[in-house]
């Protein structure tokens, strides 16, 4: 899965895929926002007793879910250049 994934997104830098790691642990913390209520992740975030610490189970990093995040961040990376190209245009 390893040398798929690099495979694909030859060329990128390390922290590309450091992107891609974070962006899966992105959505276990909207996932438990989500469970716990924003109205209620104050409550459960600060203070809390010892033993009540928020934990989270490492989340499944699939090829699969890899390269979606990974197609969506070259997609970011295209837009930045396009925003880059058209600023230098009209500066002249």
């Amino acid at each position: 899965d390893v040398r798929c994934l690099v495979e694909q997104f030859d060329g990128q830098s390390i922290d590309f895929f450091g992107a891609l790691r974070a962006r899966v642990y992105d959505d276990k913390v909207r996932e438990f926002i989500s469970e716990m209520g924003i109205e209620n992740i104050g409550k459960r975030l600060v203070n809390v007793r010892k033993g009540e610490e928020v934990t989270f189970d490492p989340p499944a990093m699939n090829l699969e879910v890899l390269l979606e995040y990974g197609k969506a961040l070259e997609n970011e990376q295209e837009n930045v250049k396009r925003v880059q190209l058209a600023d230098e245009h009209l500066d002249g």
